[in-house]
């Protein structure tokens, strides 16, 4: 019996003490410090919790989908009033949702077809900012009404406030030649 009892007494401590391992100084368990030294100190955050609202990595990608299959109307919903986006071409647009989905039906109108190959995703919240994020690395195969094929790699970072994309951006880069 006195071993029993010893043996639940040793096991308690010794969870207890790996549960205060665990807690940080925000108090959150699970969440281990940082404890390393970086070369660099981020310019806009490095305090982020990864996964976090799978939910907004899905609206982005029924984004992507409709873009796709050239459904712009559908596509209103998901964005709020104002919008930034970035593109890669150096651009920069600041305006209405309505805009930005006339300039989208311009983009895929130019085209016979488009299809994006979704390499991964992954929503983020920074928790310093108490912001949401949603990147996107994607192949992207544009085929223009001339017959020209053109794919690009890209990476997108989409901003969700209020339930709404409010930012986007985007990076694209030339495939390496096998």
């Amino acid at each position: 019996m006195k071993q029993r009892t010893f043996l639940l007494f040793f096991i308690s401590v010794t969870l207890s003490c790996n549960e205060q391992n665990n807690v940080v100084a925000t108090g959150k368990p699970g969440k281990q410090d940082d404890v390393l030294a970086y070369a660099y100190r981020a310019t806009y955050s490095s305090d982020m919790t990864v996964p976090a609202h799978p939910e907004y990595a899905q609206m982005v990608l029924k984004i992507w989908k409709l873009f796709e299959s050239n459904q712009i109307d559908s596509m209103r919903s998901y964005y709020a009033d104002t919008v930034t986006y970035e593109p890669a071409d150096g651009h920069r647009f600041y305006g209405k949702k309505d805009d930005l989905l006339s300039y989208a039906a311009k983009d895929i109108g130019s085209l016979d077809s488009l299809r994006f190959d979704i390499s991964c995703w992954q929503s983020i919240h920074i928790n310093d900012r108490n912001e949401d994020w949603v990147y996107i690395w994607a192949a992207e195969r544009r085929y223009e009404k001339n017959g020209r094929a053109d794919t690009s790699l890209m990476h997108e970072q989409w901003k969700i406030e209020n339930n709404k994309v409010s930012y986007f951006n985007q990076y694209k880069a030339k495939p390496t030649e096998k």
